[in-house]
C-alpha cells in the first residue's frame, strides 16, 4: 500500500454564495475526509481561516447564520465614494472577533490567503501575521470596500487574480486537490441594475474568464466541487441558510470520486 495522500482544499469567491463552503466542510468532516492544507479568497478566507483555526465549522455557521438583519447592517459603514462605498473598518473588527485576532501560526493546519496588489495586479499569498487583516485584504472587492493596506501595499479582492486557488494548496504540499467554487448565472432580474449589483456582475464575468483560464490546467488528482446557488447576491444573502445545505449536498456528491481518487493515490 502507497502513503496516504495529503488533501488540499481551495475556497473560492462568490460573495455570499461562499457560505456555501461551510456546508462542504461539514461534509468532509461527516465522512472522515482530513484536510491537510486549506487556502482561500474573498468569501472563501473567511471559511478556511475559521476551520484552519477550529478544526471545526459548525460554530462559523452560527456567527454568521445568527447576525439577523439588523446585525448585517451594523457591519456596513458606508463612506464617500472615493476610495469605496464601505469603509470596511466594522466589518475588520467583526473580522477580529471571529478569529479571536490569532495569527497565522496559531492555525492547526497550514493556511494561505489570497489577495490582489491593486498597483501591479500581482497576486500575493498571505501566510503570516494577523489573520484578520489577511481576510480584510481578501474580502475587499473594488470599488465596494476601500482597499486594505497591508505590508506596504494596497490589496484588494484575491478572486481578481486567483478566484479559487487550486494552484495554492497543490504548492503547499497537496496531493490531492478539491477547489469549490460557484457558476455565474445570468442575473435575469436585473431590470433595474443598483450600484452595487452592477459592479458584482461586472466583477463575476471577469472572474469567470481568469476561472476557464486556471482551470485548464486541471490533472487527474484534482477535481471541482460547484454547488448549486441562484439569485442576485444581496446584503440579505448572508442569512440564506440553504446556500450551506447545497454546499453539503454538493461535496456529498462528490464524496465517492473523492475517496476513488484516495484508493488510487494509496495504490
Amino acid at each position: 500500500m502507497g502513503k496516504k495522500p495529503k488533501i488540499g482544499v481551495a475556497l473560492g469567491g462568490g460573495g455570499a454564495k461562499g457560505i456555501s463552503h461551510i456546508g462542504v466542510i461539514e461534509a468532509f468532516i461527516e465522512k472522515d475526509i482530513p484536510i491537510d492544507y486549506i487556502a482561500g479568497t474573498s468569501m472563501g478566507s473567511v471559511v478556511a481561516a475559521y476551520y484552519a483555526l477550529n478544526l471545526e465549522i459548525k460554530g462559523l455557521e452560527g456567527f454568521l447564520l445568527g447576525l439577523g438583519k439588523k446585525g448585517v447592517f451594523k457591519l456596513i459603514d458606508f463612506s464617500l465614494p472615493k476610495k469605496g462605498l464601505i469603509s470596511g473598518d466594522k466589518l475588520f473588527e467583526f473580522l477580529k472577533m471571529l478569529v479571536e485576532n490569532k495569527d497565522f501560526k496559531n492555525t492547526k493546519i497550514p493556511l494561505k490567503i489570497v489577495a490582489t496588489d491593486l498597483l501591479t495586479g500581482e497576486e500575493v499569498i498571505l501566510s503570516k501575521g494577523p489573520i484578520a487583516k489577511a481576510i480584510r485584504a481578501s474580502i475587499s472587492v473594488p470599488g465596494i470596500f476601500e482597499p486594505a493596506s497591508l505590508l506596504g501595499r494596497k490589496l484588494v479582492d484575491g478572486g481578481l487574480v486567483n478566484p479559487t486557488p487550486v494552484d495554492v494548496v497543490k504548492k503547499m504540499g497537496a496531493d490531492i486537490i478539491i477547489g469549490v467554487d460557484h457558476h455565474m448565472e445570468p442575473k435575469a432580474s436585473m431590470k433595474k441594475p443598483t450600484i452595487i449589483s452592477t459592479l458584482l456582475q461586472s466583477y463575476e464575468i471577469m472572474r469567470k474568464k481568469v476561472l476557464l483560464h486556471n482551470y485548464e490546467r486541471i490533472d487527474k488528482n484534482m477535481m471541482i466541487i460547484r454547488p448549486y446557488t441562484k439569485g442576485i447576491m444581496g446584503a440579505y444573502d448572508f442569512l440564506n441558510k440553504s446556500f450551506v445545505k447545497h454546499g453539503k449536498k454538493a461535496a456529498l456528491k462528490s464524496m465517492p470520486k473523492i475517496k476513488k481518487m484516495i484508493n488510487e493515490f494509496e495504490g
